[in-house]
């Protein structure tokens, strides 16, 4: 994948390619059905683990070339073990 520690999510114009049923390659709808809002790049991976991550990256890139899915960094916002979230005060 093209960044391993970041959020998909799809766009305005994703959106409207999967409320339509755009005619998009078998994969390609695969992966833009998982990401139906924000999903963390671990989640995502582990949802196709049985691909080969080589072609999950290539699905990603044209997904992102077509405007149909946006990269954004991950932030403490998205913690997945939710430790972010405690305070250690001593």
């Amino acid at each position: 994948m093209a960044s391993t520690d970041c959020i998909y999510r799809r766009t305005v114009a994703g959106q409207s390619a999967w409320d339509s049923g755009a005619p998009l390659a078998a994969p390609l709808l695969r992966v833009l059905s998982l990401i139906e809002a924000e999903m963390h790049s671990h989640v995502l991976r582990r949802l196709l683990r049985h691909h080969a991550e080589s072609s999950v990256a290539d699905w990603l890139s044209q997904l992102e070339k077509l405007g149909l899915v946006e990269t954004i960094p991950s932030h403490l916002e998205h913690d997945l073990d939710f430790t972010g979230s405690f305070d250690f005060r001593k």
